[in-house]
């Protein structure tokens, strides 16, 4: 309990300042106005169709702001960035709208700002309001603030999720005639959340990949991927070999990453006298940061979901969610350097700090290693799906649905893309070389519809395996789905709705807007994906969970990282779309960090867990490895790109070097890896 106060307390020490930051009050007004003007009803009633030819737009007064009320103007009445925007005397702004019939009518319209109820309107000439919207206020800030405290000292995601959550719904309703159980449950679950579909894609594709996952176990198919790399372990190095193997293929899900691994390799590690330190390492490394990269997993589904619902915010579809995700991949500097360093430690055979000794204790011990621990099945809950025992393991049950899945929804997503463009964006996008070509698709994909379709067809064909071949009934098979359904329900889906929840409630309390107007002003924005990596990497080491870490930290970087990246000196390196997907992969990699070494996180504790390795004796050897890990992302990836722009390729090699000579120079090899 000690420990967690210290958190919470060093937490508050550094958010006070935040909390007593000034915003620029224009900002926020161009903010607000932002939001009105991208909400339909908003548009609807400044533009009267087929009977305009200008809009005349009077701000309050002429501020800084008008960038922003230009931008917004543009983005609602769906005009490109290039359109012009006259800025005449008394803050007035006049725009020609191309297609509407000349010389008939102009609309003024006038936008006032009430500091004393804080809200921004549109009025007609006649002094009738159109629409509204209320600024934000350092109190947007508390519901996320409050979610982190009590993650630290509660240590329940689910716990302090809904708190912060119910707690700013009520400040949502303050101002507004509704009340607080209804905003929760009929605006935010029953509009924004199941009656959205990208959310219910998502929703379907967590439950479908993880009955697909829990059948294809059932039938032998991930025994059998096992049973066929297992063969290959014939001494040390080459046992360590295939964990790391087995930790990259099973790439979809870091649960079941970490079950699988830990309890098949276990046996060959202890006969080969490797530390289940090690093996407890390679399991760990191999889980999160795989699937966090991973191109298809669950994971991939849920970093995406924290994000793309603020895109439309910043003029972009949220169905391109996917194709920013995998721009951020070349500059996961920390996961892939992480991935990269457990190969480096196979291959050289050389250890350092407390895993060194682990393994001279193994090398050393008569049987087995000494730091092993009884395994407590009850705390591995993904072994209640087993394989059947009449069934005859094979990996070809295995790798056929995951390659269906994959191929599937590589198809769908490029088939969507080109449905979305139109023949001549198709034309000029194919013109303009392969690599563009495919981005573009990318770019104008539905990703939510294509994943879950991808993971439904690989359902269907594993189902149709399972009952071809006869391997297990149809009873069974559809208690195997439901119970693959049921491992979600607690930990996986109702945090993806909290996590979507707390998001929502951001974004109508305006948090990302008082952050932008807060810190625009006293920060250069090339440093803020620096910022959000370490306050991410410090949120999840204290709470022991990265979902949760991206569900506070993500919904409000979108628009900070858009804002913030139209301040760019002319000078920079980076533009301001490189700096957004430096932010969004900032957050992604800073909590997949503080998860990694956190002693509460459950992805450690499962890895102990399923090594049968004590947990304190994994937790501290595995700390020093990941700390150089991210020392030499931050050296070499995270500082060089911010500051000079080097290609991300440029950096990984740089840091795949610098941990070798590391290694070479600090490492040393056991008696047992030196003999093998």
């Amino acid at each position: 309990m000690r420990a967690r106060l210290l958190f919470a307390g060093f937490f508050l020490l550094i958010t006070i300042p935040v909390l007593l930051m000034p915003a620029d009050t224009g900002a926020l007004e161009g903010l607000a106005a932002r939001h009105l003007f991208q909400d339909m009803a908003a548009v609807d009633s400044l533009v009267v169709p087929n009977n305009t030819s200008q809009l005349r737009l009077m701000l309050p007064r002429e501020t800084q702001a008008s960038d922003a009320y230009e931008d917004a103007l543009r983005g609602s009445l769906k005009l490109p960035a290039s359109h012009p925007i006259l800025r005449e005397s008394g803050g007035l702004l006049v725009v020609h709208l191309p297609d509407a019939p000349t010389g008939v009518r102009v609309i003024t319209r006038h936008i006032a700002a009430d500091h004393g109820s804080k809200t921004i309107k549109i009025s007609d000439e006649f002094g009738k309001t159109l629409a509204s919207t209320r600024l934000a206020s350092r109190t947007s800030l508390l519901p996320a603030l409050l979610a982190i405290l009590l993650a630290f000292l509660l240590r329940s995601t689910l716990i302090s999720l809904s708190i912060g959550v119910i707690a700013g719904t009520i400040l949502v309703v303050q101002s507004s005639h509704h009340t607080a159980f209804g905003y929760l449950f009929g605006h935010i679950l029953g509009d924004k959340i199941f009656g959205d579909s990208f959310h219910l894609y998502i929703l379907g594709f967590v439950f479908i990949l993880s009955s697909m996952v829990a059948l294809i176990t059932r039938m032998g198919g991930i025994e059998g991927m096992v049973l066929s790399m297992t063969g290959m372990a014939r001494n040390s190095r080459s046992v360590q070999a295939v964990a790391y193997a087995l930790g990259l293929s099973i790439f979809f899900d870091d649960y079941a990453n970490t079950i699988v691994v830990g309890n098949s390799c276990r046996p060959l590690f202890d006969r080969l006298k490797v530390s289940r330190a090690k093996l407890a390492y390679i399991v760990d490394s191999t889980a999160a940061p795989v699937a966090g990269v991973a191109v298809l997993s669950t994971w991939v589904a849920y970093q995406i979901s924290t994000f793309a619902p603020q895109l439309p915010t910043i003029g972009l579809e949220e169905s391109m969610g996917y194709s920013i995700f995998l721009e951020t991949i070349p500059y996961r500097f920390y996961c892939l350097l992480a991935i990269v360093m457990v190969g480096l430690v196979i291959w050289t055979r050389r250890d350092f700090g407390p895993m060194l000794e682990a393994e001279r204790q193994a090398a050393a011990a008569p049987t087995h290693s000494p730091n092993e621990t009884p395994l407590d099945k009850s705390a591995v809950t993904q072994t209640t799906i087993t394989m059947a025992e009449w069934v005859t393991p094979r990996s070809f049950n295995g790798w056929l649905p995951l390659v269906t899945m994959i191929s599937m929804t590589a198809f769908l997503l490029f088939y969507s893309g080109a449905e979305a463009m139109t023949s001549s964006a198709l034309a000029e996008a194919k013109a303009a070389g392969t690599t563009s070509y495919l981005r573009e698709l990318l770019a104008h994909a539905d990703s939510s519809e294509s994943i879950f379709f991808g993971s439904l067809a690989s359902f269907v064909l594993a189902l149709l395996m399972s009952l071809g071949q006869r391997l297990i009934p149809l009873s069974d098979a559809l208690i195997t789905t439901t119970r693959g359904m049921g491992t979600l329900i607690k930990d996986g889906v109702m945090v993806l709705v909290l996590a979507w929840s707390i998001g929502e409630v951001c974004q109508s309390l305006g948090t990302a807007d008082w952050l932008v107007a807060s810190l625009q002003n006293s920060m250069a924005p090339q440093w803020l994906p620096l910022a959000l990596f370490a306050t991410s990497c410090f949120v999840a080491f204290a709470t022991g969970s990265s979902w949760t870490t991206m569900a506070i930290m993500q919904p409000n970087v979108v628009l900070l990282a858009h804002r913030l990246g139209s301040q760019l000196p002319a000078d920079s390196p980076i533009d301001s779309h490189l700096l957004l997907i430096l932010s969004i992969g900032a957050v992604l990699e800073g909590s997949i960090f503080g998860d990694h070494c956190s002693p509460i996180s459950d992805t450690t504790v499962l890895s102990s867990t399923a090594s049968a390795c004590k947990h304190i004796v994994h937790v501290r050897t595995q700390a020093p490895y990941a700390l150089l890990v991210v020392g030499i992302a931050l050296l070499v990836g995270y500082l060089p790109t911010v500051l000079l722009g080097p290609h991300p390729a440029i950096s990984l090699g740089i840091g795949a070097v610098l941990l070798f000579a590391f290694l070479r120079l600090v490492g040393k090899q056991t008696h047992a890896s030196a003999i093998h």
